[in-house]
């Protein structure tokens, strides 16, 4: 606790002072969160230098890819940002809009099953988040704004992917929400967290943005 409480001390420093400061470490996991450009040296010599997602998502060497680890990829979803082309929309319902009449799904239940949906997130006409509903709690005579289920799963555009897969373990979610304050930006999904990773890793090594890559160049091999 102590370590990572000077750690994020440092990070406030940093952003405030705005100086070049060279940190030593053995600790590739503080290397990664502390540092903006990582440079790994061993056998004599500076193996890679880069940033923390390229060393991670590419490393130059065998040595720099026994030394960050089996397990980078996991490592690389705490530098990776969540952008909002990562996100899928689902089908969407709104909190005035009547689930049902006398016993009968209304428009929202018969947009579910024309679109093969198990559920709908519920906007407001602003695109503010009230929450989600399931095809199954449509049908009684009640607003969808009434039997709306509060949405857990949820974490801010530009977090890192870790903690987005940290909450969909939490809450046990097949996804999350993505939002920018309380606006609605999309889902994002263990599929799509995956191909942000992949893309992520493609994008540092062409030196582009994440959204130039495509979709090729992350299919499975």
């Amino acid at each position: 606790m102590v370590r990572e409480q000077l750690q994020d001390e440092f990070l406030r420093m940093q952003a405030s002072v705005r100086k070049t400061v060279l940190l030593v470490t053995h600790d590739i996991e503080e290397a990664v969160r502390l540092g903006d450009r990582i440079a790994v040296y061993g056998q004599g010599r500076i193996e890679q230098f880069g940033t923390p997602g390229t060393v991670l998502g590419r490393p130059a060497t065998p040595y720099v890819a026994e030394f960050v680890g089996a397990d980078r990829g996991l490592k690389r979803l705490s530098v990776t940002e969540i952008e909002p082309d990562d996100l899928q929309q689902p089908p969407v319902a709104r909190p005035d809009e009547p689930a049902g009449r006398a016993g009968r799904a209304g428009r929202a239940a018969e947009r579910l099953r024309a679109e093969g949906a198990r559920w709908a997130v519920v906007l407001d006409a602003q695109g503010d988040l009230h929450g989600w509903v399931g095809i199954d709690d449509l049908g009684a005579d009640r607003s969808v704004g009434e039997l709306a289920h509060r949405m857990n799963a949820w974490v801010p555009v530009g977090a890192p992917l870790k903690q987005a897969f940290g909450v969909m373990l939490q809450h046990d979610a097949g996804s999350v929400a993505g939002l920018d304050g309380a606006r609605f930006l999309g889902v994002l999904t263990p599929a799509k967290l995956h191909e942000a990773l992949r893309r992520s890793v493609d994008a540092d090594a062409l030196g582009v943005s994440r959204g130039q890559v495509p979709f090729d160049s992350v299919a499975d091999a």
